[in-house]
C-alpha cells in the first residue's frame, strides 16, 4: 500500500488521512467484530428473557385486567409502526450527538436499553389502572430503546466492513454470541424458581442487566467504523472549502428505495419468511401436541424437541456460512426456499400418521427458516451500498434501509397468527381449547395441511420474488474515497 501523491496540501492531507484510516482499519478490525458481538450478545441476553417474561409477570404477578392489556397492546402497535421510520431517520439524517455514529448510538443508548429491561419487574401498584399505565410505559420504553439499538447494531453490520467475507464472518460470530446471550432465561429460571420467589427475580434481573449495559458500553467504545472518521473529514474539508454538499429529504430516500428493485424483491421474500417464521415459533407446540400422540413419541423427547429446536438452528447457521464464503448468500438463500418447497411436497406424499417423519420435517423446516434469516442482514447491507454507490452518497443510508424493511415485514407478525387461528377455528379449534375433547380428524387433517402447504406456497412465492434480486454476488474493497 502506497501514499498517494497530490499536489496540494489539501490534498495531501487528505491523502496521508485516507492512508491512515485503511492502516486503522487493518489494525482494528478484530477489536470491531468483538464490540459488535459483545451488541450482539447484550442485545439478545436482555430481549429474549424480556419477550420470555413480560407476559407472564404482567398477567400471572400483577394481575393485569384483560382490558388495559389489550389497551397497551394497542398502543404498542401504534407506536411500533412509527417507531421504525422515525429512529431510521434521526439514525442517517440528524445531527445529534447520539445519533452522530452507529458507535455513539450505542454508548449513549445502551445503558438505556438495559434499564428499559428492568421497568417492568418493579411493580407501580396494585389498582388496575396503575397496572396497565406500567405495561403501556413499558411498552414504549421497550420498543423505543429496542428500535433505536436494534437499528444501530444492524447498520453497524454494514457499515463494519463492505467486504463479503467480513459479514459473512460477523455472521458466524453473532450466532456464536447469540448462544452466550441465550442461557439469561435458564438463570432467572433457576434463579427465581420459574418466579415463586420474585424478590430473587428482581436481583437476578438486575444482575443481567448491569451484564448488558457493560457489554453495550464496550461496544460503544471499540465499535468504531471507516465512516466515523468520514464525517470528521467531511467536517473539516467543509470549514476549509466551499464545496455545497447535497441535503436530502427523508422521503426522497424512501421514495428511491421503493423505486429500487433489489430491495422489492427482498421485502416480499422478507415478508413470507416473517409469515412463516411466526407460524413455526407460535403453533409448532399446539400441532405437535395433536398430531403427536405421546404413545408413539415420549412426552420427554418432545419437551426436548422444543427445547432444542432454537439451538439445532443456531448450529445450522453456524454451518452455513462455510457455503455462503463458496457460493455466496443469494445461492444459499434461494437453495433453501427451493428446499422448503421440496420438503413440503414430499411430506404432504407421506402423510401425517408418521410421527417421527413429522418431528424431523419441522426440524428441517425451522432450521432452514432460521438460517435464512440469519443472512438476511447481508442483502440488506448490500442493499445499502448499492443506493450508497447509486445516489454518491458520503455514506449508506443503513437505519433507513433497516427500519423501512423492518416496518413493511412486521404486519406479518400479526397476519400470520389471525390467519391461522381463523383457519383452525373453522375446523373446531375454539371448542377444543374450551373442552378437553380429542381434536376431530377434519381439525388434524387441517393442521397437516398448513405444515405442508404453508411452506410450499410461501416457498414459491419466494422463489419467484428472490429471482428478480440481481446483487448476486458481491465482495467489494472498502472505498475511503
Amino acid at each position: 500500500m502506497e501514499k498517494c501523491e497530490c499536489k496540494t496540501s489539501v490534498k495531501k492531507e487528505l491523502c496521508n488521512t485516507q492512508y491512515l484510516r485503511r492502516l486503522w482499519i487493518m489494525v482494528l478490525r478484530k477489536q470491531e467484530i468483538l464490540a459488535y458481538c459483545a451488541a450482539g450478545v447484550a442485545f439478545h441476553m436482555i430481549a429474549s428473557a424480556f419477550n420470555f417474561y413480560y407476559v407472564k409477570v404482567f398477567i400471572n404477578h400483577y394481575h393485569i385486567e384483560e382490558t388495559w392489556f389489550q389497551i397497551a397492546q394497542t398502543f404498542h402497535m401504534i407506536w411500533t409502526s412509527i417507531s421504525n421510520p422515525l429512529f431510521a431517520y434521526i439514525q442517517d439524517g440528524s445531527k445529534l450527538k447520539i445519533s452522530r455514529t452507529r458507535r455513539e448510538s450505542i454508548l449513549y443508548c445502551g445503558p438505556l436499553f438495559a434499564f428499559s429491561f428492568i421497568v417492568p419487574w418493579f411493580p407501580w401498584g396494585d389498582s388496575s389502572w396503575l397496572v396497565g399505565l406500567h405495561l403501556i410505559i413499558t411498552f414504549f420504553l421497550w420498543d423505543t430503546m429496542f428500535t433505536f439499538i436494534g437499528l444501530a447494531v444492524s447498520s453497524l453490520f454494514t457499515e463494519i466492513s463492505r467486504d463479503t467475507e467480513d459479514r459473512i464472518k460477523l455472521t458466524r460470530y453473532a450466532q456464536m454470541a447469540s448462544i452466550l446471550g441465550g442461557p439469561s432465561v435458564m438463570l432467572l429460571e433457576f434463579s427465581s424458581d420459574s418466579l415463586h420467589n420474585f424478590k430473587a427475580f428482581q436481583i437476578t434481573s438486575v444482575c443481567v442487566a448491569v451484564c448488558a449495559c457493560s457489554l453495550f458500553y464496550y461496544s460503544g467504545l471499540n465499535a468504531h467504523t471507516e465512516y466515523d472518521v468520514k464525517k470528521l473529514e467531511k467536517y473539516e474539508l467543509s470549514k476549509n472549502s466551499r464545496v455545497n454538499v447535497n441535503k436530502e429529504t427523508y422521503t426522497n430516500q424512501v421514495c428511491q428505495l421503493f423505486y429500487d428493485r433489489n430491495f422489492i424483491a427482498f421485502i416480499v421474500s422478507n415478508f413470507c419468511h416473517a409469515f412463516h417464521k411466526t407460524f413455526l415459533n407460535s403453533f409448532i407446540a399446539i400441532v405437535c401436541d395433536q398430531l403427536i400422540s405421546e404413545d408413539d413419541v415420549p412426552l420427554g423427547v418432545r419437551k426436548l424437541f422444543y427445547g432444542g429446536i432454537s439451538l439445532m438452528s443456531t448450529f445450522v447457521i453456524i454451518l452455513v456460512t462455510t457455503f455462503v464464503s463458496r457460493y455466496s448468500y443469494y445461492y444459499v438463500i434461494r437453495s433453501a426456499f427451493v428446499y422448503i418447497v421440496f420438503a413440503g411436497f414430499v411430506m404432504l406424499h407421506i402423510g401425517q400418521d408418521h410421527p417421527w417423519c413429522l418431528m424431523v420435517f419441522l426440524l428441517a423446516d425451522n432450521c432452514a427458516s432460521g438460517a435464512t434469516f440469519s443472512l438476511f442482514n447481508m442483502p440488506l447491507a448490500d442493499i445499502a451500498d448499492d443506493n450508497k454507490s447509486k445516489y454518491n452518497r458520503k455514506q449508506p443510508i443503513s437505519s433507513t434501509v433497516f427500519g423501512i424493511s423492518a416496518l413493511l415485514s412486521k404486519p406479518a407478525l400479526s397476519l400470520s397468527p389471525m390467519v391461522t387461528v381463523s383457519i383452525l377455528n373453522h375446523y373446531g379449534y375454539s371448542e377444543l381449547k374450551n373442552n378437553t375433547v380429542e381434536a376431530s380428524h377434519e381439525l388434524k387433517h387441517a393442521m397437516f395441511l398448513l405444515i405442508c402447504l404453508y411452506p410450499i406456497a410461501i416457498g414459491l412465492v419466494q422463489l419467484i420474488a428472490w429471482s428478480f434480486f440481481d446483487i448476486k454476488q458481491k465482495t467489494v474493497q472498502i472505498n475511503v474515497l
